[in-house]
């Protein structure tokens, strides 16, 4: 029963003698119970097989999982990703329309007609003073289109020194006038050259004030004023107070074939000394005895001078003139 071990230790005591007899069974039953103990552990482990497998399938399977937590813990590659997929949209379906019953159509209103006012019947005397009243507005747009030209300065020795007396001597114009004119008779000849001379710088400064002044307008608005400053001769029955707007812009007017002739025989020298109404009739005559040779002559030199018109018509104001060719 014992084991070598026990046997010694058993030898140990008996040869102590009889004082440690206690101690020496108290040893004894401790030997026994290791010695049972490990003989239970060696018939359990042959007499069962299976557990020793068993532990060393579990030690073993412990080791796979560790290898394979390891292993799980290193970075793995990431995969690529392939190209996304289109998410294809489904038509989304109308809700169907409902059905609305309709009524019957709602009746137009009628559109009411305004009464149309009756016409102010005007007496005569109100008609002339409508006509008095429009016919001034007219004046009035004429003149403005007409335009105003700067104001001259005194061209003659004679209006400057009017211009002079009156501006140093007081009274009323009209009596101051009456004895100008014997003043300018009796003024020294250095006097006057004096005036003539000042006259001769205004004469220049009003040809180049008046210059600037029309060129300071375009030659279609210059031209608009020459038309209302005829239609204000005929209409206020002057034959001054508003003369043509010079400029040299602005093409020559066309001169027909009964002008060039008048034109010709005034050149001529024939009608020297003869008075106007006279050369009229003359000239009515000569014209009236030409021969159709002749007469074309004048008639082609006319259709040249058309054509002439149209042409610097065209240059001057951009846009076609009605004048036939």
């Amino acid at each position: 029963m014992l084991s070598a071990i026990g046997r010694a230790a058993v030898k140990r005591v008996v040869a102590g003698g009889p004082q440690s007899t206690n101690r020496t069974f108290q040893t004894i039953w401790q030997l026994q119970r290791v010695a049972l103990s490990q003989r239970a552990d060696n018939d359990a482990s042959q007499s069962h097989p299976w557990l020793q497998s068993k532990r060393s399938y579990v030690t073993a399977s412990k080791a796979t999982k560790t290898t394979k937590s390891k292993s799980s813990t290193t970075a793995k590659p990431r995969a690529k990703k392939g190209p996304a997929k289109k998410v294809v949209k489904k038509p989304l379906k109308r809700a169907a329309k409902k059905t609305v019953k309709r009524g019957r159509p709602a009746l137009k209103k009628k559109p009411v007609k305004k009464p149309v006012k009756a016409k102010k019947i005007l007496t005569e005397e109100q008609k002339k003073k409508l006509a008095v009243k429009q016919e001034r507005a007219l004046i009035k747009e004429l003149k403005i289109k007409a335009l105003t030209p700067p104001k001259q300065k005194p061209r003659t020795a004679w209006s400057i020194f009017v211009s002079k007396e009156l501006a140093n001597t007081a009274g009323k114009p009209t009596e101051r006038m009456g004895t100008l004119p014997d003043k300018y008779k009796a003024i020294s000849p250095s006097e006057l050259e004096s005036l003539n001379h000042i006259a001769n710088q205004n004469k220049t400064a009003n040809v180049v004030a008046y210059k600037q002044w029309v060129e300071s307008h375009t030659p279609d608005q210059i031209r608009i004023a020459n038309n209302a400053r005829l239609a204000l001769k005929k209409k206020l029955n002057k034959t001054s107070g508003y003369p043509a707007i010079k400029d040299s812009r602005l093409p020559k007017r066309i001169t027909n074939a009964r002008a060039l002739f008048t034109k010709d025989r005034y050149a001529s020298g024939d009608f020297k000394g003869i008075s106007l109404s006279d050369a009229s009739k003359l000239l009515s005559s000569d014209w009236n005895s030409l021969s159709p040779s002749e007469r074309k002559a004048y008639t082609d030199r006319a259709a040249a001078d058309t054509q002439r018109y149209v042409q610097e018509f065209k240059t001057v104001f951009h846009r076609d003139s009605t004048a036939q060719t």
